[in-house]
């Protein structure tokens, strides 16, 4: 999107910028180390010498290589880039956020023990898919050769504090393909393995830099000095919007130095994930003296930039409007049934500086999360943090507040309906369906399998929308997806249905011709479509579940999530619903997110249907921060490499037969789903450009050599503020 900004004032509105993002609205070609120049025209002013034709955003054109046409481009030297390019194996690169320069540890020693411990479980447990022998899907942690192992599992281990290492986590926590008894038993091999080769190596490891010593307490009266010094240097007129943020409470309850650098990265990233048109990354300023304590920011550096919008609308669930529950939005004022008609945002077509958005936007933060799912009462605003009084903000109070679903979706201005959103972006719909180019996953973070598709913006970016449904109840003694699909039980409705049909939503002047809202497994108010073989759906009879598809308009089972990339370069993300519209959550008979259930049993976070664990939702904000640590998740395009390899897809009267037999929409399909040697590029040409933004934030907010953080920060910082202020976990919490 355009930014009608004069050309000196593009930088930032105080200290601590970082500079415009390359040459285009993709942050590619930064110091002339990264490949191409950004909006699908790349001439190549890095490593990649892309010469795209543009109809692939990243400068390479539609070919296979990830970093602009022709030859792949060589990775950065001793990780100048902020992040990691390791070879995929088939000529390209994939990408990762961790990235240790050589000279950092003694390399020799980890490989002997990285063989000798974590890479006997990996190849037993994980060589079918992350190999190049096999399916190469990244990363390539279990290749045969050990080297390579060796540099895919260093972006994946935290020698520092093993129980944090993604090795540990994806098990533990995630329950990705668990061995042994069972996911507890597999994470407890995993944890093993990880500390014995972590004390081979944790010994040669740089020192993390503390400048104030454990145990030292600071002091409310210090943190007040520091920010009155800081002050007598602001100007009057810049004033009202200069903010404090401190990390004394973090420190002061015993984080370690590396917890801390975590804490400093989430604090960042949470502003600037949050900053809606901001053009560029911006870093707090520490005001403490170089003690990485207390920091300054600006908020017109992240939401000083606008398209016209003069209200914020009620960023809560629709549950609580669609039916009738106690709510009222920020301003104390009630809201009722039609706010989705009167509440709609009309967007400009340029970005302009507006400081007047950033008093909006901060006014809206100071309420806290007032406007979050509820069954039957108003949320307290949790916002214990914000000390008014001695002129700061608790540092993780501020990053759990912005990163809240109801204030989330406020200060992002995310309208009612997905049909306005992709308008403001500009998604590109010119060529019907196939503007879009479609995948299915079988496994995925879904209960059943996952639709989605990746779509240009006319800015040169990206936009994914998936389609995720409510499989239904089945029949008999079946609990479990995989034993429902071995029973012919099929739901899930694109195996049978691979063209998508694309009908009316509601509201927002969603029509069939606007090319947003997939027919799915049809949930018709008291009647049922020919063919749906309804049941009455969990809540009672009010409505009912299709148990198959019918194709038919109105009310859907489904739930979608969308992701597209910031100006900055980080990622805006939402949650829609059945009928298009914008929610704060998805429903757990849906999708789960596995770090707000870890303590249930393995058999309800991996595959048992309804609503078998407790109804903790995934929240927009935070719940998609923290999955997307590095930007965009990897995924096979399943449908498309099994019909082409002859693989499982799924057989008989829900599955593939009606069509898989028929040449024209074998075809069909074809056309619109690509392979994964098509998609895989563009899942890392996506995550090149997301994390190429987050290293310009780690390279400031780190102290010390190490330039990485092995957990995702801003969700690390979440959790501490739930703790710390004991804040009661709900929907929207």
């Amino acid at each position: 999107m355009a930014l009608t900004l004069a050309a000196a004032s593009v930088g930032c509105f105080a200290t601590g910028c970082v500079g415009d993002l390359g040459g285009g609205s993709l942050p590619w070609g930064d110091d002339g180390t990264n490949p191409g120049s950004g909006n699908g025209n790349g001439n190549g002013s890095g490593n990649g010498n892309g010469n795209g034709n543009g109809t692939n955003p990243t400068g390479g054109g539609p070919g296979t290589n990830p970093t602009g046409g022709g030859e792949p481009g060589t990775p950065a030297a001793a990780c100048e880039r902020g992040f990691n390019e390791l070879p995929d194996g088939k000529g390209g690169f994939n990408v990762e956020a961790v990235c240790l320069p050589p000279g950092s540890f003694d390399r020799a020693v980890s490989l002997k023990a990285f063989q000798e411990t974590v890479y006997p479980l990996l190849l037993d447990n994980c060589s079918g898919c992350h190999s190049t022998s096999t399916d190469a899907q990244a990363p390539i942690h279990a290749d045969l050769n050990p080297e390579l192992a060796h540099e895919y599992a260093l972006t994946r281990v935290n020698f520092r504090k093993p129980v944090d290492s993604k090795l540990v986590v994806r098990m533990g926590i995630d329950r990705h393909n668990c061995f042994g008894r069972d996911c507890k038993d597999a994470n407890a091999q995993m944890l093993a393995a990880v500390e014995a080769w972590a004390a081979a190596v944790a010994p040669t490891l740089p020192e993390t830099p503390r400048p104030i010593p454990a145990g030292e307490t600071i002091t409310v009266d210090q943190v007040k000095r520091w920010i009155q010094a800081d002050k007598a240097t602001v100007a009057a007129a810049d004033a009202e919007f200069i903010k404090y943020t401190s990390l004394h409470e973090i420190h002061n309850k015993g984080a370690t130095a590396e917890e801390l650098n975590v804490a400093r990265v989430g604090l960042s990233k949470a502003l600037n994930s949050t900053a809606r048109w901001a053009p560029v990354i911006v870093n707090p300023v520490d005001v403490s003296e170089n003690k990485g304590i207390v920091y300054r920011f600006d908020t017109r550096n992240y939401w000083g930039y606008n398209k016209g919008v003069t209200k914020l609308h009620f960023g809560g669930s629709d549950d609580d409007v669609f039916f009738g529950r106690t709510s009222v939005n920020y301003l104390g004022e009630r809201v009722g049934s039609d706010v989705t008609t009167r509440e709609k945002y009309r967007y400009k077509a340029e970005v302009e500086e507006d400081p007047s958005f950033a008093k909006l936007v901060w006014g809206r933060i100071r309420a806290g999360n007032v406007e979050g799912a509820t069954d039957s009462e108003v949320l307290p605003p949790y916002t214990d943090g914000f000390k008014d009084a001695d002129g700061y903000i608790e540092a993780s109070q501020l990053v759990y507040t912005v990163t809240r679903p109801d204030v989330y979706n406020a200060i992002m201005a995310i309208p009612w309906y997905a049909q306005d959103l992709e308008d403001e972006l500009g998604v590109i719909k010119d060529e019907g369906m196939k503007s879009y180019e479609y995948m299915v996953t079988k496994q995925a973070i879904t209960i059943d399998s996952r639709m989605y598709w990746r779509a240009r913006t006319k800015s040169g970016g990206f936009y994914w929308k998936t389609w995720d449904v409510f499989t239904g109840q089945l029949e008999g003694n079946v609990q479990t997806i995989e034993q429902a699909y071995e029973q012919g039980q099929i739901r899930f409705p694109f195996w049978a249905h691979p063209i998508p049909k694309f009908i009316a939503g509601t509201g927002g002047g969603v029509t069939a011709a606007s090319l947003s809202f997939v027919a799915t497994l049809a949930q018709p108010f008291n009647s049922e479509p020919a063919g749906c073989d309804g049941q009455p759906n969990y809540g009672g009879s009010q409505f009912l579940n299709c148990r198959y598809y019918t194709g038919t308009e109105g009310l859907q089972q489904s739930a979608e999530e969308v992701i597209w990339d910031l100006p900055n370069g980080l990622q805006g993300y939402s949650l829609w619903g059945g009928f298009n519209q914008r929610r704060v959550d998805a429903f757990v008979n849906i999708v789960r997110d596995p770090r707000i259930t870890r303590n249930d049993a393995d058999a309800v976070i991996t595959s048992r249907i309804g609503f078998a664990s407790t109804d903790r939702r995934l929240n927009t904000g935070s719940a998609c921060i923290g999955c997307h640590a590095d930007g965009m998740n990897r995924g096979s395009n399943d449908l498309r490499d099994w019909l082409d390899n002859e693989g499982p897809l799924p057989k008989g009267e829900h599955g593939v037969d009606s069509w898989i037999d028929d040449p024209e929409v074998v075809a069909q399909v074809k056309e619109l789903y690509p392979p994964s040697t098509v998609m895989r590029p563009r899942m890392e040409d996506d995550r090149r450009v997301y994390l190429a933004a987050v290293s310009k934030i780690k390279r400031e907010m780190i102290l010390g050599t190490d330039k990485n953080v092995y957990v995702e920060p801003t969700i690390w910082t979440i959790e501490w503020a739930q703790n710390f202020y004991r804040y009661a976990p709900t929907r929207s919490n």
